[in-house]
């Protein structure tokens, strides 16, 4: 399932990835404080996956001009998905540092159902594929298929407690490098406010070859390193069968 909620906002952070993850947490907790503390308590994979769109925007220094944005969520779990639409519902504006962001509209949107083996898919929201010592890995280095099964399997057996069924079969076809900055509140209080981290991660075209009750999961969860912070929804471009 998903849903897309804009808001009105005219400046935000160029890390702005941690302004939508507040926004999220503070919508779980004004619906349901206990799943919130339970989902936020564990160090588990999070079900969920976004993106962001932004209208009209221009960076300046360390700020977004903009519009409005509009941030889609995607889960194949449906308590997850209600606690966010009831948060959602209950707060027209959220704040978030010095900046605030005015809700406008929240909307379902329809969810394709995944039933072949071959899925193209092009990402929505960066690809943080990253290896062993949390070296970023391009979609073209030969292992890329090794660390993406690696991954892939570790998102399923965490949300499902079952890995893959099959595994992938990866093949990139078209890929951009985007270097996102961000921070949290653990880096921020042993680096200072003013430092930030550094993401390589991959706007991607591939396809994937695999069971398609794994698909559909990867499909809904994400697939990235960093899934719950903005890295790795995808959409379904074209089935090969």
């Amino acid at each position: 399932m998903r849903l897309a909620c804009s808001f009105k906002v005219e400046r935000m952070p160029v890390s702005y990835r941690m302004m939508l993850v507040s926004v999220i947490k503070e919508a779980l907790r004004m619906s349901d404080e206990q799943y919130y503390e339970r989902l936020y308590d564990s160090v588990s994979m999070k079900p969920f996956s976004f993106s962001t769109y932004l209208k009209n925007f221009r960076f300046a220094d360390q700020e977004v001009y903009l519009e409005g944005i509009t941030m889609t969520v995607s889960s194949p779990d449906h308590e997850f998905l209600l606690h966010l639409y009831n948060g959602l519902q209950q707060k027209r504006a959220f704040s978030y540092k010095q900046y605030q962001l005015v809700k406008e509209k929240i909307r379902m949107l329809p969810e394709k159902t995944i039933t072949d083996s071959t899925v193209v898919f092009r990402t929505l929201s960066p690809m943080l594929i990253e290896d062993e010592n949390q070296k970023p890995v391009s979609p073209d280095t030969p292992n890329y298929e090794e660390h993406v099964n690696y991954l892939s399997d570790l998102i399923l057996r965490q949300y499902r407690g079952k890995g893959l069924s099959l595994p992938l079969i990866v093949r990139p076809l078209r890929w951009r490098k985007v270097v996102v900055k961000e921070t949290n509140h653990e880096f921020e209080a042993t680096h200072g406010n003013g430092d930030v981290l550094y993401f390589t991660a991959y706007q991607n075209l591939f396809s994937l070859t695999g069971h398609p009750s794994d698909l559909q999961l990867l499909y809904q969860l994400g697939l990235s390193k960093r899934r719950s912070q903005g890295f790795g929804l995808l959409e379904i471009e074209e089935v090969r069968g």
